[in-house]
């Protein structure tokens, strides 16, 4: 999981203020964390999230426990892309599970040895989720918050690591 969100959710607002010149209430954004193994739930009405997929605190992977994978976001209207698609390669080309796919040299990295046939219940069952909330109608710290949560945790499959062919 994320560690110490409450402080990383102050930080972003303070970079916020001193950077863009916006000042915001830090109960702007509100977070949750699904620990290993994970269900995923529908996106909140009115809702946008930034999601982060993390190896749980227990993972003996050489990537670390709490390591980030991967950092997205979901806008109000993208339930599908909050609740399911990350965890079928199919979906979407900027999926986890076709990062985990199309990378073989970083399966052995985060803990995959062989890789599974079902590599969304590999996702569900071997990652904590964290979700960060914003009011839908605030795209612009939706992307701002997705940013900096990227650059603040270095996910190990980011941009193009997401598409790469075999």
């Amino acid at each position: 999981m994320v560690q110490n969100p409450k402080s990383l959710i102050d930080e972003f607002f303070a970079a916020l203020s001193e950077r863009c010149e916006l000042v915001l209430h830090t109960e702007t954004v509100s977070h949750e964390v699904t620990v290993a193994p994970h269900a995923t739930s529908d996106l909140p009405p009115g809702k946008a999230a930034v999601y982060v997929f993390t190896l749980p605190s227990t993972s003996i992977a050489p990537a670390g426990p709490n390591r980030a994978l991967k950092v997205g976001k979901a806008g109000p209207n993208s339930n599908a892309r909050f609740r399911y698609q990350h965890y079928k390669s199919r979906t979407a080309n900027s999926t986890l599970a076709r990062a985990i796919e199309n990378n073989p040299i970083l399966q052995p990295y985060i803990g995959i040895q062989e890789l599974p046939n079902d590599v969304g219940a590999w996702i569900r069952q071997n990652t904590d989720r964290d979700n960060f909330y914003v009011d839908g109608e605030r795209r612009d710290i939706l992307s701002m918050l997705e940013v900096f949560l990227k650059g603040y945790l270095g996910p190990v499959f980011e941009g193009s690591l997401s598409s790469n062919a075999r």
